[in-house]
């Protein structure tokens, strides 16, 4: 990923210019292109996939809800890694 520095008035910018997001992580401002259109019929690879992903965040999500298995998953977490992505990491590797 291509880290930009901004100018002093995108200091804590998040939110949509035109093809670009802005959002924040780890206290910087980061921009990427905006995402493409979802208006069409997933196709029966792409529907498992969302099921699993779903499946997923509901596990990290329990994952941060409870203080002491965070403070796991963060410490198992690598550099700018979260606790979240660990979990989701670890789940869609271990149902593959």
């Amino acid at each position: 990923m291509k880290y930009t520095q901004l100018p002093w008035y995108a200091d804590g910018a998040s939110g949509k210019i035109g093809k670009k997001v802005f959002y924040q992580r780890s206290g910087q401002v980061m921009v990427r292109k905006a995402p493409g259109s979802y208006n069409v019929i997933p196709t029966e690879k792409q529907a498992t996939g969302r099921e699993k992903f779903t499946a997923a965040v509901a596990f990290a999500k329990s994952i941060i809800a409870d203080p002491a298995l965070k403070a796991l998953y963060t410490k198992k977490a690598a550099g700018r890694r979260t606790a979240y992505a660990q979990a989701i990491s670890e789940f869609l590797i271990d149902i593959n």
